[in-house]
């Protein structure tokens, strides 16, 4: 039976190149804007379907607007 550290090197002589991580991080500045204008109800619905494709490839950014709908809440 090889070793499980045999099995990890072979994969990543394999495909090391591909496996990359993804930074966390907040939404950019474009990419804000449209959260707000979702939260508040004022982004187009046609622009909506992009949106939420963007928000499943980046769930970390459900946090950042979770935090914008409640201080919307707070503020009213």
């Amino acid at each position: 039976m090889p070793d499980q550290f045999e099995i990890l090197a072979r994969f990543l002589e394999r495909f090391g190149d591909e496996v990359e991580g993804r930074e966390v991080g907040d939404p950019g500045d474009d990419t804000r804007a449209r959260l707000k204008q979702l939260a508040r109800g004022e982004l187009p619905e046609a622009e909506q379907a992009e949106l939420f494709a963007r928000l499943n490839r980046n769930p970390e950014w459900i946090a950042w607007l979770a935090r914008e709908v409640k201080a919307m809440r707070a503020g009213n």
